[in-house]
């Protein structure tokens, strides 16, 4: 994941940004780091791997879905 990315997705998993994705399992995922997170905020970059591990498995979301966040 680029810098730019995964310093906007640690905003959005903090609530500072919001995001909707076009893919619904990307928006479950990110409600479910967001709460993880809002409960455990030392879980950030537990989260930022989980979702970065998520994008590696799912090129043609992470290649929309980064390029929207980059834009954010």
């Amino acid at each position: 994941m680029e810098a730019v990315v995964q310093e906007k997705m640690k905003r959005i998993l903090q609530g500072d940004l919001k995001y909707t994705s076009a893919n619904l399992a990307f928006n479950m995922l990110i409600s479910k780091l967001q709460k993880r997170v809002q409960a455990d905020p030392g879980s950030i970059e537990l989260c930022i791997r989980e979702m970065d591990a998520f994008l590696a498995k799912y090129p043609i979301v992470a290649k929309v879905d980064a390029a929207n966040i980059a834009a954010l």
